[in-house]
């Protein structure tokens, strides 16, 4: 087989970093390119070339220089890995002179939209945390009784990820002077956020593969422990430090039922949050569209199909055939985890071999 040449952006920063361990753990032949507009970041890639671009939002200088790389490096694909450079790509691909693996432009701009998504889901129908839209300050406590009784409330901005922006509240006055915050220090307008109901129950890492509406692969993985959670005001993260492989069918349900409501010729990367609510139903919180979990490497390492793998066979028009119980299930016959923490190369872990790398000195209760 020849060997293909992929580029594959956000290189140096940690997600894209484990994208390219994940690529390098199948036997798949392929060269890696790696581009940022970050020199410093850069300077961190795998990958066996490296560009420094302009910024991915920063419109034709963006794509230009992008095709600039697709000359010098005879390019098969592209694959971008930060919302930032899935939204510029996406909106850019037809003046691209190589290809890509999204999903329809109008696709990735609704689920970059947190409540354009919830506002679509719910009226399809499925269950998603009750979310409304800050327009006006002034008139927070009228937002806050639309959502009704509740002790804690979530306030987060409509795009972006990793948290950003994000406080549980319980009083209007919290909501509004964090709001104003945001826009003094960061300016950032009040119409950008957004009051959710909050969810107290387990959390959820979908991270699944599409071709033309048919899901090909899709692997979860529970978060238990956030990487900086003493840190952020909101308590928690979408970063976890330690996560568990899980096979939930009620999570396989709705996610899959989400991407065909969302777009029934759904390909490409479909990258779903969920939190269970009071009754343990999990509830979409949002889709990261187009691009692969910070965790991919948890996906990849684990199970009969590397999930990094897939995408590039997929994406390059190969024949791709996993079994319909694998789908779902590909994810090793014993309880994993993932431990990350900064600067530590991510870890994957048996329950039996954790138990082994200590000796417990703990009173048995």
């Amino acid at each position: 087989m020849d060997v293909k040449t992929v580029l594959i952006t956000g290189a140096g920063g940690g997600g894209s970093n484990n994208l390219i361990r994940s690529i390098r753990r199948s036997a798949y032949p392929v060269r890696l390119v790696g581009s940022n507009a970050d020199r410093f970041i850069l300077s961190r890639s795998l990958a066996e070339a490296n560009y420094l671009l302009p910024r991915g939002d920063s419109g034709a200088g963006y794509i230009g220089a992008l095709n600039q790389i697709v000359a010098a490096e005879k390019l098969d694909l592209i694959v971008p890995n930060n919302d930032t450079e899935v939204r510029g790509i996406s909106a850019g691909r037809e003046k691209l002179d190589a290809p890509v693996f999204l999903p329809a432009h109008a696709t990735v701009e609704l689920c970059q939209d947190k409540f354009s998504l919830a506002d679509h889901l719910t009226a399809q129908g499925l269950r998603v945390a009750r979310t409304v839209a800050v327009t006006d300050l002034d008139r927070l406590e009228e937002t806050f009784e639309q959502l009704g009784p509740a002790d804690r409330l979530w306030c987060r901005m409509r795009k972006g990820s990793g948290s950003a922006g994000s406080l549980p509240v319980n009083k209007p006055e919290q909501a509004r002077f964090w709001i104003k915050y945001w826009q003094e220090m960061r300016g950032v307008p009040e119409n950008m956020f957004l009051l959710s109901e909050y969810l107290p129950g387990r959390d959820y890492a979908f991270q699944s593969v599409w071709k033309d509406g048919r899901l090909v692969l899709a692997k979860t993985a529970e978060r238990l422990v956030y990487l900086f959670a003493r840190l952020m005001p909101s308590g928690t993260s979408s970063t976890p430090q330690v996560a568990r492989l899980v096979n939930n069918p009620q999570v396989n349900e709705i996610c899959t039922r989400a991407v065909k409501l969302i777009d029934p010729h759904a390909t490409g990367l479909f990258s779903i949050d969920l939190k269970e609510d009071r009754n343990g139903v999990p509830c979409i919180t949002e889709i990261n569209i187009g691009r692969f979990m910070m965790i991919i490497i948890f996906f990849s390492s684990v199970g009969r199909h590397n999930i990094a793998e897939i995408y590039l066979r997929l994406a390059l028009n190969e024949t791709v055939e996993i079994p319909e119980k694998d789908r779902y299930s590909d994810i090793g016959d014993e309880e994993l985890y993932l431990i990350r923490g900064v600067d530590n190369e991510p870890g994957v872990i048996s329950a039996s071999e954790l138990e082994k790398k200590y000796f417990s000195l703990l009173k048995e209760s």
